[in-house]
């Protein structure tokens, strides 16, 4: 290959290198194939990117290497005028000579010689590089979203207002989830069954709420609602998800029903209505409530007695179809919107409240409390107990299965909210109700929510800072033992009801819609996001997001601004209608490969699937849409047959031999640092940027560093083959392991390099030489003590002798 080099001085900011000498270097070192070598006071000025082109379009190489400024910074600089001279990124490689060498070492001796094996390294390396296809990828101007609570509908409208198809899943005859449930919200203190209206305010709508009914949302012409329906089945990836959505039949024609009611009536079955605890009963043919949508009737067809037709006969409209069947429907999706919510924490678990337990009928939750409070509940907003009895004094019980080493350790966020607004409820229309709240703390974070907390206190609701130690019952009352905190003293409140404010915790269904779309749940059992800080709502797999409480406990403002959040990202992709993917991705040698299936397990990414061929049956085969090239597959596969294009081991062994060069000029034990692309290597460009005004920064010339994509691509192999190239110490260095650019791989490398010390002891080399160090810029100085304590080591152990 042919190989440009081209050395910047970065106007003359890189005082203590001596350029001529590297120059000259680099030319007697690199001197066949026409390769060459050129210098420039500034290469990113307006006149030096012009030399840059006319030496390029003159010379042709097949590659270049840029010596000067970070790689981090010089690969945006030079992007457009290499773009127009056909020369690829991969193309590319940059030798730090300022950040890691100039403004980190001590004298010009030492950054001259240093300088040349970080440029050698440099041109070794891209004597191995080779452009990386650029792979277009389709996206279908589609959208899927299971769950349509308040989450999914406001994804829904929002992208359907924006143009593209929505299909909407959920297990229930009704959009809404919990809020159909829940009769008033907090802080506005008005009904829980409405959602924002479409359009612009003053143009296409007049108000800006409409109530589920009146909402129109499923005659909307781009959205496609299925109720009663579950996903089956997902395959394909990002831009084209294949959707399977198997429904449930409902019964009724939903472009018929006219909600007349003459179905129920004629209905000759009675059952305990489960939306009113039971309290109320229903027929086999129900609305299920009267604030949805679709207010449409539905059949529980188990229920119905055999060979009754009664709710046939009297629909005026032809709306009833007793042999309706499930059917299956497969939709494709340029991507996907996680929008499952939450449900209570079974209060049964927590058994010294005695939930369920005969004569404990007045222990509820406090959905529960909400369906009684409810203009639609069973005693239609009065208060009552469960044998029609008024209540007089009611507790409520805050944090029940939350913030417990027991249960749940998370706080729900809006248990102590939930609580007050039914105490405000209770009070306002009943004040001479009393009405007790038990607590560990009062988390009102919200806005107007201390506002509304201080509004309790003021109507007479009494606080009571404690956890109850049991909930007990002489037949009649109920006793709560709790020990106020704050008087010091014990106390047994006698009442008529208990409300639990139970822990929110992940819908049933998650965990299967985890496994089929290979997005990954955090400790909690909620689905995780990409990154807490800033990409909450995007999830491990390209294309698919996540919205509301299907991430974690929040209350209606924030779950309608992350569903916002999510559909304007998944919006961004739609849009696009197709997007590049430029990074190289990982490519496996099937001849070699022995089916073992490890890469498959260590792919954070779900990249890597077992694909059916005529011989030997079966092979492995990397997604291209799904892989990130962080190379965990490499560094995990016990055959060596999984490499990574730009990143390869011949490539970064290549630099690595370039790094240790000395030409008997460096008596130090040289240390190879391996530095993660993301957290780790940006750090040490900071310490580079320090070592200016701090020389508390510098750390010794005999420390080298180069980059990987990610340290969860470092192989025991590869850390082998640097101590077998002359290396004598390594340090690996990544981001901090929650922090991880790619999941999991900072993770994967620390037990990996603790191991391989077990090796090297088992070897007979001192394990001491190899240290793995977490990284990023505001903890950089965490690498500069390693590097001088290995430094320092290695003075004591010296090289190392093979």
């Amino acid at each position: 290959m042919k190989i440009g080099t081209f050395l910047c001085n970065c106007g003359g900011s890189i005082r203590n290198i001596d350029w001529d000498n590297l120059k000259a270097f680099i030319e007697e070192k690199t001197a066949e194939n026409d390769n060459f070598c050129v210098y420039h006071e500034s290469l990113c000025s307006e006149e030096g990117k012009n030399y840059l082109k006319e030496v390029v379009g003159r010379e042709q190489p097949d590659a270049i290497v840029f010596g000067g400024c970070t790689p981090k910074t010089a690969g945006y600089l030079f992007e457009q005028e290499l773009k127009g001279l056909n020369i690829s990124p991969y193309q590319v490689t940059g030798a730090n000579l300022r950040e890691h060498v100039g403004w980190v070492s001590s004298d010009k001796d030492s950054a001259t010689k240093k300088a040349k094996a970080v440029l050698l390294g440099a041109h070794n390396r891209a004597g191995y590089q080779a452009p990386v296809e650029v792979q277009k990828i389709n996206i279908s101007q589609s959208a899927v979203i299971i769950g349509a609570g308040p989450a999914g509908l406001q994804a829904a409208q929002d992208l359907a207002e924006k143009g593209h198809e929505v299909h909407i899943i959920d297990r229930q005859p009704y959009i809404g989830g919990n809020a159909v449930k829940l009769g008033a919200f907090f802080p506005s203190e008005d009904c829980a069954a409405c959602q924002t209206s479409t359009g612009v305010r003053g143009v296409h709508q007049s108000s800006v709420r409409r109530c589920f009914y009146r909402s129109g949302f499923d005659l909307h012409p781009k959205i496609n609602l299925y109720i009663r329906s579950e996903v089956e089945n997902v395959t394909g990836r990002l831009g084209g998800y294949n959707v399977t959505i198997k429904s449930q039949p409902t019964y009724v024609k939903m472009d018929r029903c006219v909600n007349c009611d003459l179905c129920s009536q004629a209905c000759p079955v009675e059952k305990p209505d489960e939306m009113n605890l039971g309290l109320s009963t229903r027929k086999a043919i129900y609305l299920p409530n009267i604030t949805c949508s679709p207010t449409k009737y539905v059949v529980n067809r188990d229920e119905c007695p055999e060979g009754c037709t009664e709710c046939v006969k009297v629909c005026p409209v032809n709306a009833i179809d007793l042999n309706e069947r499930e059917t299956t429907t497969t939709v494709t999706a340029g991507g996907i919107i996680l929008a499952t919510g939450f449900q209570e924490f079974d209060p049964a678990i927590v058994e010294e409240y005695h939930y369920g337990v005969p004569g404990y009928e007045n222990v509820i939750t406090q959905s529960e409390l909400a369906r009684l409070l409810a203009l639609t509940g069973p005693y239609h907003g009065k208060l009552q107990k469960k044998n029609g009895d008024p209540v007089k004094r009611l507790v409520i019980i805050n944090c029940v299965g939350s913030r417990s080493q027991n249960y749940n350790i998370w706080c729900s966020n809006i248990c102590c909210m939930i609580g007050i607004k039914h105490a405000i409820t209770i009070k306002e229309k009943n004040p001479e109700i009393d009405v007790y709240c038990c607590y560990i703390d009062i988390r009102a974070v919200g806005a107007n929510y201390e506002e509304f907390y201080n509004k309790a206190r003021d109507l007479g609701i009494k606080f009571i800072r404690g956890r109850p130690a049991e909930v007990e019952t002489d037949g009649t009352n109920l006793y709560v033992q709790v020990e106020d905190s704050q008087a010091d003293t014990m106390l047994t409140l006698k009442t008529d009801m208990v409300a639990l404010s139970m822990s929110m915790v992940p819908s049933s269904g998650v965990q299967k819609i985890a496994e089929l779309l290979n997005v990954n749940v955090d400790v909690t059992g909620y689905f995780k996001g990409l990154y807490s800080k800033f990409r909450t709502s995007e999830t491990n797999q390209a294309g698919i997001f996540v919205a509301g409480t299907a991430i974690a406990p929040a209350d209606i403002p924030t779950t309608i601004t992350k569903a916002a959040h999510a559909a304007s990202h998944l919006d961004l992709l739609l849009t696009k209608g197709s997007v590049e993917k430029r990074f190289p991705i990982a490519e496996i040698d099937n001849d070699r490969c022995t089916l073992c299936e490890i890469c498959v397990g260590a792919c954070p990414f779900g990249a890597i699937d077992v694909v059916p061929v005529e011989n030997p049956g079966v092979k492995m085969q990397v997604n291209p849409l799904s892989c990130l090239g962080c190379g965990q597959c490499v560094s995990s596969c016990p055959a060596a047959c999984i490499d990574i294009d730009y990143y390869r081991e011949d490539q970064i062994l290549s630099q690595v031999e370039g790094l240790l060069y000395d030409n008997g000029e460096t008596p130090d034990p040289i240390i190879i640092t391996l530095a993660c692309w993301e957290c780790a290597y940006a750090s040490t460009d900071f310490i580079g940027q320090g070592c200016l005004t701090d020389p508390e920064f510098k750390y010794p010339d005999n420390v080298r560093i180069l980059p990987v994509q990610c340290t969860g691509n470092v192989s025991a192999r590869l850390i082998q083959k640097t101590f077998e190239k002359g290396a004598d110490g390594i340090i690996v260095l990544g981001c901090f392991e929650d922090k991880c650019h790619y999941d999991s791989g900072s993770k994967a490398s620390t037990i990996r390099v603790h191991l391989m010390k077990q090796m090297l002891e088992y070897s007979g080399i001192n394990p001491d030489r190899l240290e793995k160090e977490t990284v990023y810029t505001e903890s950089s100085n965490r690498f500069v003590e390693t590097a001088r304590k290995m430094a320092k080591r290695l003075e004591e152990l010296g090289k190392l002798e093979r």
